[in-house]
């Protein structure tokens, strides 16, 4: 199972970033919260402790942005759907790596049927990072064929999602994904791909504050607060903006 959630869809600046997290060991998933009522700080703590489990191989986490200018040429649902391909396909990657180094040594035999796997899968993820990030629109059939291969090596049962859409991705992927409204409340893990996504872009958006200190990015993460639009009608929008969500 891999969990997956989004962050900051609807702010007139900067991206939406993804988040996916796969747990390979047990770990203590009651410090996972609602992140929407968690503090900035009380987050901050939970993603480094993420990151410590990463470390030890308890679980394996990625995140993607979604850029403003994509959102603005694509629309905000293509664009979340591209960055989420993005993410998941680096998950698979960083699984190779955890199963090479963890499940597939063995001192008596070599699976070689898993290392031709592993190999084909590690040379179909370095065909779409060189062409399909440039290309968003064409990723679905490689995206597929990682899917349909990887399947091959470990147990894919499907993806979840909480909310109530899968930004097309089902209907792209020919795969099986699950999106329960309100499911984050019973699976943590939903919980803490949420957490991954929202410290990330918060800390970015923190880094682009300091170059645009005029809009005061840091204080509303670029959501439309009345002091955000009076600072884009003072100085106009910059490059980050979203200029489809400002006309809006």
């Amino acid at each position: 199972k891999i969990f997956f959630d989004e962050a900051w869809r609807w702010p007139l600046a900067w991206p939406v970033v993804v988040g996916w997290i796969v747990k390979l060991d047990e770990i203590d998933e009651s410090i996972f919260k609602d992140s929407k009522k968690l503090s900035e700080k009380k987050r901050e703590a939970i993603f480094k402790q993420i990151q410590t489990w990463e470390k030890e191989k308890k679980l394996i986490y990625w995140f993607w942005f979604a850029s403003n200018n994509e959102i603005d040429d694509f629309g905000i649902v293509p664009s979340i759907n591209f960055a989420t391909q993005r993410a998941l396909v680096m998950i698979f990657y960083k699984y190779i790596e955890f199963f090479e180094e963890n499940i597939l040594p063995s001192p008596n035999f070599i699976d070689w049927d898993k290392l031709l796997i592993i190999q084909k899968l590690k040379q179909l993820i370095k065909d779409f990072t060189q062409s399909t990030f440039l290309k968003p629109q064409n990723s679905y059939l490689l995206t597929q064929k990682i899917i349909q291969n990887f399947t091959q090596l470990e147990k894919l049962h499907w993806l979840i999602f909480d909310g109530n859409t899968d930004f097309g991705l089902s209907k792209d992927l020919w795969f099986k994904i699950i999106t329960v409204i309100k499911w984050d409340a019973k699976v943590p893990l939903i919980w803490a791909a949420s957490i991954i996504a929202k410290v990330t872009r918060d800390n970015r958006m923190k880094q682009i504050a300091l170059k645009y200190p005029q809009y005061n990015f840091e204080k509303h993460k670029g959501y439309g607060t009345v002091a955000h639009r009076q600072a884009i009608s003072l100085h106009g929008p910059c490059k980050l903006h979203r200029k489809s969500f400002i006309k809006g």
